[in-house]
């Protein structure tokens, strides 16, 4: 993955030839987790996100939601599943429009456990999305992700797909 990242940003730095000014928008959607090297098995949250604009295709975001992380069976030794970990990810960063409808992010922040240990885990997610018009002023937003909570506690590649409007 690491090797990757730096291919995918040349690509995408070679790919980006119209820009266009982004717009006020928040989005409301559902996330999939798949962790990796993790006790963690998949998860399922929802999210919402402000985005506003600052200078030309440049975008900062906010973003907060819910995400319930579920563990592998084969920790507990027994049919009985275990309850859900549940988390709520608070993240700001910055997301770079290289063309109408296509996009990369990168946000910090944090990732609140809510049971359990309650632990606070600092929280970074990087990668590219895609906004499909469905009229002039709303979209569906996909965005892929790379997601790292509590340097490497809880690695997973996250999918988002939310309603996004304009505001």
């Amino acid at each position: 993955m690491k090797k990757l990242l730096p291919l995918l940003f040349l690509f995408l730095y070679c790919v980006a030839h119209g820009q266009t000014s982004p717009k006020k928008a928040f989005s409301a959607g559902l996330d999939l987790a798949i962790p990796t090297n993790s006790i963690y098995s998949i998860g399922f949250g929802g999210s919402g996100k402000a985005e506003v604009p600052i200078a030309g295709p440049v975008s900062l975001t906010v973003t907060a939601g819910y995400t319930s992380l579920y563990f592998k069976r084969s920790l507990i030794g027994s049919n009985k599943s275990q309850d859900p970990s549940g988390f709520v990810p608070l993240k700001a960063g910055v997301k770079y429009y290289l063309s109408d409808g296509f996009y990369v992010e990168g946000e910090l922040g944090t990732a609140i456990e809510t049971n359990y240990n309650k632990d606070k885990l600092f929280a970074f997610a990087i990668g590219p999305g895609f906004l499909l018009p469905l009229n002039k002023s709303s979209a569906i937003d996909l965005g892929f992700r790379y997601e790292n909570w509590g340097s490497g506690r809880i690695r997973q590649t996250g999918i988002r797909v939310a309603y996004r409007f304009d505001w």
